[in-house]
């Protein structure tokens, strides 16, 4: 609650406020210089927005481009290491975003209804993906996890509702709860950990009541360990467990 409450606050001061500190080129924003929590939130005019390589950001605030229904295309700068709250939120036109390999944290609710948005690469370097991260990204297909991902959090990939296939990463560090939950078009799902992982809240990968789910979707795991995802509480529900090509 208290978060809704404050982006609705900050909507109504950058309503009020003058946009100072960036250069236009038509609809095309080129960033160059340091850049403000919100500070192009719900610009309806903007289709573009690049980071200029010698712009030094490493962060992309709170809110920075939340409800920019038009844009479409994000460059972002080399160097950049956290992408913030919401900050990408309601962007229902982005089709493309290119995340550079210096990336370590996609802040949670960061691309929530990008409707649009239908392939996402992953740096191998990634830590951490929060909550909600790419909830109701209805255009989305297919997700493949880097190996090294430490932390996933709760409904990170839910509500996708094109979604088919998914890689999770090569470790057993905790999963988030629900991670996949609502996803009817879901029919893979690969696993390559040699440990099964766990799930914060002693939860599952989507709704354990959701019998379509589990009867539609094919888990894939190492074949040493087939036996210990078939006995486990939180992956047992699968009417398919298979050795992983």
């Amino acid at each position: 609650m208290k978060n809704k409450i404050w982006t609705v606050i900050l909507r109504v001061m950058m309503f009020i406020l003058l946009l100072t500190s960036f250069s236009v080129s038509g609809e095309r924003i080129v960033v160059s210089d340091s850049i403000r929590e919100g500070e192009y939130m719900d610009r309806t005019d903007i289709e573009e927005v690049v980071f200029s390589e010698s712009c030094g950001i490493t962060e992309i605030p709170d809110y920075a481009f939340l409800g920019c229904t038009s844009l479409k295309k994000v460059k972002l700068p080399s160097g950049l290491k956290k992408i913030g709250f919401q900050a990408f939120s309601e962007c229902a036109s982005l089709v493309e975003v290119n995340f550079p390999e210096t990336l370590e944290d996609i802040g949670s609710n960061s691309f929530t209804y990008c409707e649009s948005l239908d392939n996402v690469s992953f740096p191998d370097g990634l830590k951490h993906i929060g909550h909600n991260a790419f909830s109701f990204c209805g255009s989305l297909k297919d997700v493949f996890l880097p190996d090294n991902l430490e932390e996933i959090e709760s409904y990170a990939f839910s509500d996708c509702n094109a979604l088919q296939k998914v890689r999770l990463p090569a470790n057993d560090h905790l999963l988030g709860e629900l991670l996949l939950n609502c996803c009817p078009e879901l029919v893979e799902i690969i696993s390559p950990s040699e440990k099964v992982p766990k799930f914060d809240c002693d939860s599952y990968l989507f709704d354990p009541y959701d019998v379509v789910a589990y009867e539609k979707c094919v888990l894939k795991v190492p074949g040493n360990v087939i036996d210990s995802y078939n006995v486990s509480k939180s992956w047992q529900k699968f009417n398919r467990i298979v050795i992983a090509d």
